[in-house]
């Protein structure tokens, strides 16, 4: 095993086990979870119910660096376990980054997180947004990139950069004059994602 793998597991095994357990301890998010009909991979597009990522950003809440990099980092990587001994409640939860947003419902709980002071739970949720093909989803990024709070303007554009939406490029150009150095990084970056 090469020993960047064996980083990773470790830090799987330390940090991303750690919150999904948090998550499924919790009596809101054992409660809200629905158990899911068909497995993940027998999916063709996996959805995420809205008990799942509401579950997944409580499990997130209050992360240290880290542990956030970690999780975030899973929005790159793909895992599917089908080991018979899986706890299947974490694993919806600790699998709701892999799934598109499937109803408007959440979509204004995501608007709010993209606000959150945990600034784990506000980066999750603008990704969440980019990765669903909701309108709602598409037109509230849209409408983070004009908001007074240039955290959520950042935000809005990173959204747009996991969405692969080419048509929101004008927004993300005007974006680029924005006056938070933060947030033209960031259009920039969604600029190059998108196109």
């Amino acid at each position: 095993m090469s020993a960047a793998r064996t980083v990773l597991t470790v830090a799987a095994a330390v940090v991303v086990l750690p919150l999904a357990m948090r998550a499924r301890e919790t009596g809101s998010a054992r409660a809200s979870l629905v158990p899911v009909s068909m497995s993940v991979s027998e999916e063709k597009e996996p959805q995420a119910t809205a008990s799942d990522v509401q579950a997944y950003l409580e499990g997130l809440r209050g992360a240290n660096a880290i542990q956030c990099e970690i999780a975030l980092s899973s929005f790159n990587s793909w895992s599917s376990s089908r080991a018979p001994d899986r706890d299947s409640v974490a694993w919806n939860v600790a699998m709701v980054i892999h799934r598109r947003i499937a109803t408007e419902q959440i979509v204004p709980e995501l608007v709010g997180a993209m606000r959150s002071p945990d600034n784990c739970v506000a980066r999750i949720a603008a990704r969440l947004l980019g990765r669903s093909k909701l309108a709602a989803a598409r037109a509230a990024l849209m409408t983070a990139l004009r908001d007074e709070n240039a955290q959520v303007r950042r935000l809005g554009a990173i959204g747009i950069g996991f969405s692969d939406d080419s048509t929101a490029s004008s927004q993300l150009v005007r974006a680029l004059a924005d006056s938070d150095e933060r947030v033209r990084a960031a259009a920039a970056w969604a600029l190059g994602a998108v196109n």
